[in-house]
C-alpha cells in the first residue's frame, strides 16, 4: 500500500465503504443467511485490519531504516491508515458482539414460546440489528475520513499536531467494557 499516494488511500476508502454497506445489508438479512454473512464480513474486516496493520508497521520500520525517504506526505498517509484501524477494529468487535447475539437467539429458541421468551427474542434481534448498524456506521465514518485524508495527503500541514493531540486521537476510540455473558439453564424442549 503506497501510503503517500492519494489514489491508494482512496482505494482503502472504497474498501471501507464496501464493508460498511455489506454490514448494513447483513442487518436486514433473514436469520438463515445472517450466519454466513457475518462469517464473510468478519473475515473481510480482519483482512482489512491486517492490511492496515501491515502497511503502518512496514512504514514505521522503513522510517527507522531510511529516515530521509520518509516524507511528510508519507507520514500523513501512514497516520491516516493508522487512524482507520480504530473504527475497523471497533466494527470487528461489533461483529463479535453480533455473533454473541446470534448465540443468544439460538439459546432462546430452545425455550418454550411464552410472552417472556418472545419479548427476549424481539429484544435480542433488535439489539443484533442495532449492533450491525453501529458497526456499519463506524466503517462509513472511516471511509469518509480516509477520503478526506486522501484529499489532503499532499497538503503541507498548517501546523503539526502536538504530541498530546496525536495521543488523544489514538486512545479516543477505545473498546467499551466487556459485557458479561450469562450462563443460563440448558433448557430441553
Amino acid at each position: 500500500m503506497d501510503l503517500d499516494n492519494p489514489a491508494h488511500l482512496r482505494v482503502v476508502a472504497v474498501r471501507l465503504g464496501d464493508r460498511a454497506r455489506a454490514v448494513a445489508a447483513a442487518a436486514s438479512a433473514p436469520a438463515g443467511y445472517l450466519q454466513g454473512r457475518l462469517g464473510d464480513e468478519t473475515s473481510n474486516l480482519a483482512d482489512l485490519l491486517a492490511d492496515l496493520t501491515y502497511a503502518v508497521t512496514w512504514q514505521l520500520d522503513e522510517a527507522v531504516r531510511r529516515p530521509r525517504l520518509h516524507t511528510p506526505e508519507l507520514r500523513r498517509g501512514t497516520a491516516a491508515a493508522a487512524r482507520a484501524a480504530i473504527p475497523v477494529a471497533l466494527a470487528l468487535a461489533g461483529l463479535g458482539q453480533a455473533v454473541a447475539q446470534l448465540g443468544a437467539l439460538h439459546t432462546l429458541d430452545a425455550y418454550e414460546p411464552t410472552e417472556e421468551q418472545q419479548a427476549a427474542v424481539h429484544r435480542t434481534r433488535h439489539g443484533l440489528e442495532q449492533t450491525l448498524r453501529d458497526a456499519s456506521a463506524q466503517l462509513a465514518a472511516a471511509a469518509q475520513h480516509m477520503n478526506h485524508d486522501a484529499d489532503h495527503v499532499d497538503d503541507p500541514p498548517r501546523r503539526p499536531p502536538t504530541p498530546s493531540e496525536i495521543a488523544a486521537h489514538a486512545t479516543a476510540g477505545t473498546l467499551p467494557p466487556a459485557v458479561p455473558t450469562p450462563c443460563g439453564p440448558n433448557p430441553a424442549r
